[in-house]
């Protein structure tokens, strides 16, 4: 059996900051101009489940359950592709989640344009559809990367981080004792450049309108990570590190 430490893939924070821009991007764009889900906030999507179905407003509530349970699905795809190739090659390929992943942000403003999909507040087929394959790719997204170095991160969602910014705060404030060499400073630095680059894409989602071929940032977002991470050597060169320092983490715990 692998440690499960070992399908959490590390990359640098240049990558982080532009997975939680396409997460923001693609889940306010989404909820503003197709229907009122999130397809990456998944929190929000746990009290409109609740709302609406204690108001007696199953359609909406079936909506976001659909896509509570299509994010779900997408980290379960990704976590076995990462036991997959940690099995069969000793090491995670998060960018190959990436392809993936762009293939299916793709495919949404093809199928708004195909189908002249508009607004509705109540969700038809056609919008469940287009959540479903979102909240899909947001949790591929959520696994393929879930550390900056040492930093535990979260690219499409910010509950948790937002937790872990105040008990760092907290600590530092009160001097407590470091359990690692990370210093509490950069753990708040990177944990809120992540935040604040979702909530500016959702930003720039909102005032750039609603042309569905605005979502074509996402997958071509996504490329040039991919393209870059395979012919980069510094990226590869991160990778490896990321393997190593959990290697000898799960050699020290053994």
């Amino acid at each position: 059996m692998t440690a499960e430490t070992a399908h959490h893939p590390s990359g640098p924070l240049v990558l982080a900051l532009s997975l939680a821009g396409v997460a923001g991007f693609v889940d306010a764009h989404l909820f503003l101009h197709v229907t009122n889900v999130f397809v990456a906030n998944m929190s929000g999507n746990m009290v409109r489940v609740g709302i609406f179905a204690g108001d007696g407003q199953w359609v909406a509530a079936a909506a976001s359950a659909v896509a509570l349970a299509a994010f779900a699905f997408g980290v379960v795809a990704a976590i076995a592709h990462h036991d997959r190739q940690l099995r069969m090659k000793g090491r995670v390929r998060p960018d190959e989640l990436l392809v993936v992943e762009a293939i299916l942000t793709l495919s949404l403003p093809i199928i708004l344009i195909l189908f002249d999909v508009e607004f509705s507040e109540v969700a038809d087929p056609i919008h469940v559809g287009i959540i479903a394959i979102g909240a899909f790719a947001m949790g591929m997204q959520a696994s393929a990367l879930r550390r900056v170095g040492d930093i535990a991160v979260a690219t499409t969602y910010g509950t948790g981080t937002i937790v872990r910014i105040g008990e760092k705060i907290a600590l530092s404030i009160r001097r407590a004792e470091r359990t690692s060499d990370q210093r509490r400073s950069t753990t708040i630095a990177v944990l809120s450049a992540v935040l604040l680059s979702y909530v500016a894409a959702a930003a720039a989602a909102s005032l750039l309108g609603s042309s569905p071929l605005l979502l074509l940032i996402a997958p071509g977002t996504l490329a040039v990570f991919v393209i870059h991470i395979r012919r980069s050597a510094t990226f590869q060169m991160l990778f490896a590190e990321s393997r190593r320092r959990r290697r000898e983490r799960q050699t020290v715990d053994s």
